[in-house]
């Protein structure tokens, strides 16, 4: 009997082919393989797939690849901030759209196209992340250890990353930012995430920004600086994601 079992294994064995196939999303795809096809060996390098089983197991799951192997949508992301300014300026102040401006502008911009209502853009595939970066340089004062101060330039950099997925009709963006804020001459840092889901083409509000030049600088980096007056703004973060 123990000897009819292993004639029978290695019987088997012997009949085990092994295929790689290129894929577009290799962990994806192990993962389906791996649920719908417990018995297959399957396993991932780079963007290839590893498979290893009988020629009907094979040829089943080639199959079922050919039916889930396809390139990712691309796609045209769009930030945009709108909003509205208030409050007494004794000096000169900075206006909404300088301001907004200011806001996109401060990072690295030239990595991002601009259109003419002021919104920037880049392409990206769908299901995968994108960043948007911005920020400045603010004086913050170090002190000495023997005493008296020194002040440097330091970055505020804020960066938001979107990671837009189409699901039929409709698109899901995930988006995920770390903030930096200057407050009292000390760089508070922080995190936060949300999602939010429309139809592609439409711009879609993410949040809302207030900011104050009084509190030198906001989650998202905008700094209004008025002269000797109260500046306070509004600021709207939109973002639409469009099939290319």
């Amino acid at each position: 009997m123990v000897l009819c079992a292993l004639v029978w294994l290695w019987s088997g064995l012997l009949r085990a082919e092994v295929k790689v196939i290129p894929v577009f999303d290799a962990g994806a795809a192990v993962q389906t393989l791996r649920e719908i096809y417990p018995d297959l060996g399957v396993s991932a390098m780079g963007n290839q797939l590893v498979l290893s089983g009988t020629p009907a197991q094979l040829q089943e799951a080639e199959t079922t690849l050919a039916q889930l192997n396809k390139p990712p949508q691309s796609l045209l992301i769009e930030w945009r901030v709108d909003g509205a300014s208030s409050g007494q300026q004794l000096g000169v102040g900075v206006g909404r759209d300088e301001a907004k401006r200011q806001w996109l502008l401060d990072g690295n911009a030239q990595q991002y196209q601009q259109s003419q209502n002021d919104s920037w853009q880049v392409r990206g595939l769908s299901g995968r992340p994108v960043l948007l970066q911005m920020g400045s340089y603010q004086p913050v004062t170090f002190y000495q250890w023997r005493g008296g101060q020194v002040v440097g330039l330091m970055p505020l950099v804020n960066g938001l990353y979107a990671t837009a997925t189409l699901i039929g009709d409709r698109v899901q963006i995930a988006l995920s930012s770390e903030q930096a804020r200057l407050e009292q001459g000390t760089i508070n840092r922080g995190q936060s995430a949300t999602e939010v889901s429309g139809a592609p083409g439409q711009w879609l509000t993410v949040g809302e920004l207030s900011t104050s030049s009084a509190r030198q600088g906001s989650s998202l980096g905008t700094q209004l600086q008025a002269g000797g007056g109260n500046q306070s703004e509004r600021q709207t973060l939109q973002i639409r994601v469009t099939r290319q």
